[in-house]
């Protein structure tokens, strides 16, 4: 299959995306490994997040989301080495915001981008002069946080009239690289759909239920065993909520270059489920009730987000992720 000259309108097939041929790691003559081009995507995909959450921007989710794919898919075809990741992430969220119908004004965005990236660096100044270890802020290394030319040392959280015009016509051209990179394709289908969908309807049909250890503690506010409404009720809102979760967690990563949405929502629905002792009924698998997804993808997108997540140290029992791993490996044979 010849390598697309640009980037495509449909995710990139699992057998043609290989980490250590994007541009950040090709980059000469200061090469990137694939560990620092992961954690550099993780980083500000978090800055991403916290910067279009509700104590700055206040963007809702889809934007939030929308806003990582454009930063992913952009990275895809040009390095970290040539473009300031943070600049990107302003102008992926300023083209996002219009894109999901919730503009922002290009001044607010860069204000509050940068304000969030200087109480970074002030509180990792501190601990450095204090002689304590260096933070990882807002999944911001210090060696990361203010990488721009741009940025200054002072204590303040203003910046000069004539510093700020130049980042503003810097970002402004960067929303405008992004948009030719993208191809325009601002139309951008997110794993929360599908995956709500999937969860309502596995629950409609009443192919899940709960393991014989997580029903026998399932109990109401007067102490007595739920009905099988009851759990039924509980059994849809659990899944999906801790569905959602991993489809958060996903953004983080470059799986939505590497599958559809819709396949990123099953595996979700899938680490959901076994996260939470939810299974199929006797006589099914897994593999019979998600549509659209095989061992193999399967298999791909769920170790990739719980080595995410791991690396996060998010409070997971460690031993949950091996009995996940396990039953995966069982699927693979």
């Amino acid at each position: 299959m010849p390598k697309p000259k640009s980037i495509p309108l449909v995710p990139i097939p699992t057998s043609c995306f290989d980490e250590n041929h994007l541009p950040s790691v090709l980059h000469q003559p200061n090469p990137m490994t694939p560990e620092a081009e992961r954690q550099a995507r993780r980083r500000t995909c978090r800055f991403i997040e916290e910067a279009g959450g509700q104590r700055c921007l206040r963007l809702p989710r889809v934007a939030i989301a929308t806003a990582t794919v454009f930063f992913h898919r952009f990275y895809a075809k040009h390095a970290f080495q040539e473009h300031d990741r943070f600049e990107v992430a302003m102008a992926c969220l300023l083209l996002a915001g219009k894109t999901e119908e919730s503009p922002k004004k290009l001044d607010l965005v860069i204000r509050e981008c940068w304000k969030l990236r200087r109480k970074a660096q002030q509180q990792q100044n501190k601990l450095v002069s204090s002689g304590g270890d260096s933070p990882n802020v807002g999944g911001m290394s210090p060696n990361n946080i203010m990488s721009s030319p741009s940025s200054s040392t002072g204590g303040d959280l203003q910046m000069k009239p004539d510093e700020f015009k130049r980042l503003k016509e810097r970002v402004l051209l960067l929303e405008r690289v992004i948009l030719h990179t993208i191809g325009f394709e601002l139309s951008i289908d997110h794993p929360f759909k599908f995956l709500i969908d999937c969860a309502q309807g596995l629950s409609k049909k009443r192919l899940l239920e709960y393991n014989p250890t997580k029903k026998a503690k399932l109990v109401g506010k007067d102490g007595q065993p739920l009905g099988k409404q009851q759990q039924n009720n509980q059994l849809v809102q659990e899944l999906a909520q801790n569905a959602i979760s991993f489809a958060n967690d996903s953004l983080h990563t470059s799986l939505c270059l590497q599958f559809g949405a819709q396949q990123i929502a099953m595996a979700c629905v899938y680490l959901s489920g076994t996260h939470a002792g939810i299974g199929p009924i006797a006589g099914k698998t897994w593999l019979d009730l998600l549509e659209g997804i095989g061992v193999e993808e399967l298999t791909s997108i769920s170790v990739q987000i719980l080595e995410l997540v791991q690396s996060n140290r998010r409070g997971v029992d460690s031993g949950q992720f091996r009995a996940i791993r396990k039953d995966l490996d069982a699927m693979m044979m």
